[in-house]
C-alpha cells in the first residue's frame, strides 16, 4: 500500500503545473511511497500533455484521470475515488510543496496511524513577494489528540484548511463525503464534512505547502468573491445543514460553529464591502438574512453581535450597503473598537 495519494485538480495551469509536478517528484526515495493522481479537469491548454510527461517518466507513481469540466469539488471527488494510500490530501497544480520538508513528511507518516495529519504552511503572496507562514498557535507538535475529549475552542480561528491537512483515506471514505460539483469553495466542505468520523489528530513539525496566492483569476480574488456569490451560498447552506444534524453534546459542533460564523462573515462582506448597491443585489442578502434568521436563529444572532457592521445593515434594511456603500457600518464599527480601547460597555443587541 502506498502511504500517501495526493490529488493534484489541474485546469488550464501550463504556466505552473511542472513546478508542482516537480516538487512532489523531487525526492525519488519517497516514489515508491506516493500516489500522485493528477486530474485534468478539461484543460484547454497543455496541461494534459504536461501530466502525461510525468506519467510516463514515473509510470509507478503517477496516475492521470482525463475528465469532462466539473470543477475543483470533481476532481478531488474522482481523485478519492481511486486512491489507494493509506493518507489523503490534495495540492493545487498552482501550488508546490518544500522539497526540504516534504520527504522527511513522508517517512514520518509510516510512523503513524491518527486520522488528520497537520502541518504547517506558508502563503506566497504574487505581487508583494511577501511569504507568511501559518501554524498552530494552540496545539503541541507530536502529541496526538483524541477529538472525542478534545476542546475544539482552544483552536480559536485556527481551523483545519486544505492546506495543512491530511486525512486517513478510509475514514474519508467512512463519512461518504462528496464534493458539490461546477461549484467554487469547495475547500471548505472538504475540511468539516469527514469531521464526525475522526477521532484522533496529530500536529507534526513540517512546513509543507506552498500556497500561491494574487492571480486575478483566483476563487479568493474579491471579484471572482464578487461574481461566484451563488456558489459561496450553496456552500454555506449545505455547511449549515451539516451543522443542523450535530447533536450539540458532540463537541465538534464547536469547531463546525465556529467556521460556519466565519463563512457567514465572509459572505455578508460580499454584499456589504464590495459595492454591490443594485436592487437585485440587495434582494438576494435580503433574503439570505431572512433565511439564515428563520432556521439558524442561535447563529444569527451569534454572528451580528460578532460582527456588527451586518447589524446597522440589518436595521436600514441594507440601506447602508446599498446607497452609503456601508460607509456608516464601518464608522459603527469605529466607534465600538474606540469604546472597547477605552473599557466602556458596548451594546451586544
Amino acid at each position: 500500500m502506498k502511504i500517501l495519494s495526493i490529488v493534484v485538480p489541474t485546469y488550464n495551469v501550463e504556466k505552473y503545473l511542472e513546478r508542482c509536478l516537480n516538487s512532489l517528484l523531487y525526492n525519488e526515495n519517497i516514489l515508491k511511497d506516493i500516489e500522485l493522481i493528477i486530474v485534468n479537469d478539461g484543460s484547454k491548454d497543455k496541461s494534459l500533455s504536461i501530466a502525461k510527461k510525468y506519467e510516463k517518466k514515473y509510470s509507478e507513481t503517477v496516475i492521470i484521470i482525463d475528465k469532462e469540466n466539473g470543477g475543483h469539488g470533481s476532481t478531488i471527488n474522482a481523485g478519492l475515488k481511486i486512491a489507494t494510500g493509506k493518507y489523503f490530501r490534495v495540492i493545487d497544480s498552482d501550488d508546490w510543496v518544500n522539497i526540504d520538508d516534504f520527504y522527511l513528511y513522508i517517512d514520518e507518516l509510516k510512523k503513524h496511524d491518527e486520522d488528520i495529519i497537520l502541518t504547517d504552511y506558508n502563503k506566497e503572496l504574487l505581487y508583494s513577494g511577501e511569504i507568511n507562514e501559518f501554524k498552530y498557535k494552540s496545539l503541541e507538535y507530536n502529541k496526538t489528540y483524541n477529538l472525542n475529549k478534545f476542546n475544539f475552542k482552544i483552536l480559536d480561528q485556527d481551523y483545519f484548511f486544505m492546506a495543512t491537512t491530511t486525512f486517513k483515506t478510509e475514514k474519508l471514505r467512512k463519512s461518504n463525503l462528496f464534493l458539490d460539483e461546477k461549484t467554487f469553495y469547495v475547500d471548505m466542505e472538504f475540511i468539516l464534512l469527514p469531521i464526525l468520523q475522526m477521532d484522533t489528530m496529530v500536529y507534526l513539525n513540517f512546513n509543507i505547502y506552498r500556497y500561491f496566492i494574487g492571480r486575478p483569476d483566483q476563487s479568493i480574488n474579491i471579484q471572482s468573491y464578487v461574481r461566484n456569490r451563488m456558489h459561496h451560498e450553496k456552500v454555506v447552506k449545505r455547511l449549515l445543514e451539516f451543522y443542523r444534524n450535530i447533536p450539540r453534546k458532540n463537541s465538534r459542533s464547536i469547531y463546525v460553529k465556529t467556521i460556519l460564523i466565519q463563512l457567514l462573515n465572509s459572505h455578508y462582506s460580499i454584499y456589504c464591502k464590495a459595492k454591490l448597491t443594485s436592487q437585485n443585489d440587495v434582494k438576494e442578502i435580503k433574503e439570505f438574512d431572512k433565511y439564515l434568521k428563520n432556521n439558524y436563529c442561535e447563529l444569527y444572532e451569534n454572528l451580528r453581535n460578532e460582527h456588527r457592521y451586518i447589524k446597522w445593515n440589518q436595521k436600514t434594511f441594507f440601506l447602508f450597503s446599498q446607497i452609503f456603500n456601508n460607509i456608516m457600518s464601518r464608522i459603527a464599527n469605529k466607534f465600538d473598537y474606540i469604546k472597547m480601547n477605552r473599557g466602556e460597555k458596548v451594546e451586544k443587541n
